[in-house]
Parts: structure tokens; sequence; C-alpha cells
């Protein structure tokens, strides 16, 4: 009798003690799972970065469908902007002389990189000095067989190579992808006006003839509250001209072999 007592309280006992080895397991690889799942979910927020609402550019379903890798933002980064600015960038209409003929009717990208030219070198463009200048861009261009619309890459290597902007003078061009307003603002904030390829029909121009030229180029020279401020070369009110914000920054395009409107989202700045 003495043995069976002894046998029962020592399976008790061993009952009581598994019973509180697995409630107690249990508890603590649960508080292990959580941790674990904390710490991966706190890894994925981390890893997901946080966007302000005008930092998504609008883009087409074929851009969505192969996501780019986001651009660098400018150089100079402050958050706190100035309301307005407008920088002094010199004027040049495509066509001087107001004679819309060829080569003056698509010599907007030889407009824009003279303005951009006269702006970092700092002088004035006359206007025999801009028919000049750009008979010898539409020369340099047609010898090598580009056509009379280029894409924004051609446009760099034209600007380095005829107008000596390079790493070695102090003015690296550098092209940026899928801007945002924040980012163009920012850019002119910092000193830099910044070089827009278009889709000419999509700015909504009512100085444009029959509703815009399909492939455009200008000058954004500044910003207000509502609107860049711009250089538009393709009128003689282009001066000063005023673009909403969300109507232009929808309205890049890069030439794309002439399928402007599927064309990657581009501007050109100097650093």
């Amino acid at each position: 009798m003495k043995k069976t007592r002894e046998t029962t309280y020592y399976a008790v006992g061993l009952g009581f003690f598994l019973v509180v080895f697995f409630v107690a397991g249990g508890f603590v690889w649960k508080k292990i799972g959580n941790s674990l799942t904390e710490q991966k979910r706190a890894k994925v927020i981390e890893d997901v970065p946080l966007f302000e609402k005008d930092d998504f550019a609008p883009v087409s379903f074929n851009d969505a469908l192969e996501l780019p890798l986001p651009s660098p933002e400018p150089q100079k980064i402050d958050t706190a902007l100035p309301a307005k600015i407008n920088l002094d960038v010199p004027f040049v209409p495509q066509a001087p002389e107001k004679i819309w003929t060829q080569p003056w009717q698509d010599a907007c990208e030889e407009a824009v990189m003279i303005m951009m030219d006269a702006y970092y070198k700092e002088y004035d463009v006359s206007i025999p000095l801009a028919k000049e200048k750009i008979l010898d861009a539409v020369q340099w261009q047609d010898e090598r067989g580009w056509g009379v619309s280029i894409e924004i890459e051609k446009m760099r290597q034209m600007m380095e190579e005829i107008y000596g902007f390079t790493p070695d003078s102090g003015l690296t061009l550098r092209l940026v992808a899928y801007p945002t307003i924040s980012s163009l603002k920012q850019f002119i904030a910092n000193g830099q006006p910044i070089l827009v390829v278009a889709r000419g029909k999509d700015l909504h121009n009512p100085h444009f003839k029959n509703g815009g030229p399909e492939y455009h180029t200008l000058i954004i020279r500044g910003y207000t509250e509502e609107a860049f401020i711009t250089n538009d070369p393709g009128t003689q009110f282009g001066e000063n001209y005023m673009y909403p914000h969300e109507i232009l920054l929808r309205a890049i395009h890069d030439w794309n072999n002439g399928d402007v409107i599927h064309g990657k989202p581009v501007v050109l700045v100097v650093e």
C-alpha cells in the first residue's frame, strides 16, 4: 500500500511539473514569436520611405508597368522654401525674327540650350546672336544626322561638346528622371534653372497653333504657390510664362522616337 501511495504521489507530481512546463514554455515561445514578428514588422516599416503628397509624380499606365528607382533629390535641400522665386534667365525665342519656317519651327531645343548657357556664363542674348547660335547648333546637329527633334540625352551631349558643360569646367550636367513638384522647386531655390522636355499638346498653351507641338522644350526659371514660371521659346509671349504645377508636371515626356506621350518624364539640370 505504501509503495502504491508513493507511486501515486510521484505520478501527480510529474503531471503537475509537465503542466507547468508546457504552460510556461508556451508563454515563452509566444513572447519570442511576438518579438520576432515585431522586429520583422519594424524592419519593413523602416525600409519604406516616407513621402509627402506632392512627391508622387503622375505616371502613365505604361510607366507603371516598370517602376523606376527614385532619382536622387537635389544635393542641397532646404525644407523651408521661399514662397516664390524667379531666376534671371535670358529669354531666347526659337524664332528670333518671328519667321516660323524651318529650321525655326523646330528650334526649341537649340533655344533652351542657349538660355542655359547664357544664364551660367552671364551674357545677354540679342536677336542677331540668338539667330547665329541657333543656326550653328542646327548645323552641328544636321552633320550628325540627328533630325529636327532630339531626346534629352542628345541635348546633354550637345551642351557638353558645343558649350563646354563638363565637370572640368565646374558645370556638370545631370538628368533627373521622374521629377516631382517639390524637387523642381528645390532646384530653383538652389539657383538651378531646369531644362524640360515635354509633350507640347499637354501644356494647353493658348498661344500655340493647332493645339501645340507634339514635342517641345522649355526652361523652368521660377515658381509661385500656384505655377511654374518658364521661358517658353515657342511663343513671343513665352518670357516668364506661367504653367500650373500639375499641368507642367504631367506634360514632361522625352522624345522617345516620336512616341512622346509614352516618353520617360525627365529633366536636365546643371550642378
